[in-house]
């Protein structure tokens, strides 16, 4: 007689991950939250839901973080911390500051790069609201960002080549169009566009930012 299947219990104690990620099981255990989060959303998401996807128990969880906050300020510091960097190198591979339109371009190919690469980080950041549980630490790192990018929308101001207004009223307007072209061509993702498609859509943000000529 075949013996039955056995469905192993919540919390109870599973299949460590893939070898070659029993090393770093906390950053295992970052990837999966970040993608039920994505899904889900952070509030949608209990822990033994990411103990069954991550295949470990509930109790391996909170060896590594404490609690469901905890885990969820490592998954956002993660997902800010690689953004930050992509939009970082991006500018740093310009080398000296060029126009505003030339930056503006290279942060918009960087978040395409960001997005691509790791669409569910970028859509836990940009689709959810985090102020209901986000530490110092997370809230500072934000801060962070969003000086990088004030800084950008400032220059540009001053240099004649972005309108006028709150850098945040403007830069919201810029990341609210982004996610919504993420949105749309969800689930395909912006790997659905074509070079030329990317190009007119970055030009169409653009247009968002730019300062027309005066006559």
């Amino acid at each position: 007689m075949t013996p039955k299947a056995v469905t192993p219990k919540v919390g109870a104690s599973k299949a460590e991950p893939p070898p070659g990620r029993r090393a770093d099981l906390a950053q295992h255990l970052i990837d999966t939250a970040i993608s039920l989060f994505a899904e889900r959303t952070y509030e949608g998401t209990q822990m033994p839901a990411v103990a069954q996807r991550a295949q470990v128990g509930v109790g391996t969880i909170y060896r590594y973080f404490p609690s469901k906050e905890a885990l969820g300020n490592a998954a956002f510091r993660y997902a800010k911390r690689g953004l930050l960097d992509e939009y970082l190198a991006a500018l740093a591979e310009g080398g000296a500051a060029g126009s505003a339109r030339e930056e503006f371009g290279r942060l918009w190919r960087a978040s395409v790069r960001y997005a691509t690469a790791h669409h569910d980080a970028f859509v836990f950041l940009e689709h959810q609201q985090h102020d209901t549980f986000l530490d110092p630490a997370s809230q500072a790192l934000a801060g962070e960002i969003d000086a990088f990018a004030a800084d950008f929308i400032s220059r540009g101001q001053q240099s004649g080549e972005l309108r006028e207004g709150e850098p945040q009223l403007l830069i919201s307007l810029v990341l609210g169009a982004f996610a919504g072209l993420l949105k749309h061509l969800r689930p395909a993702g912006l790997g659905a566009l074509s070079p030329a498609e990317l190009a007119r859509a970055e030009q169409a943000v653009w247009a968002l930012l730019h300062r027309e000529a005066r006559t």
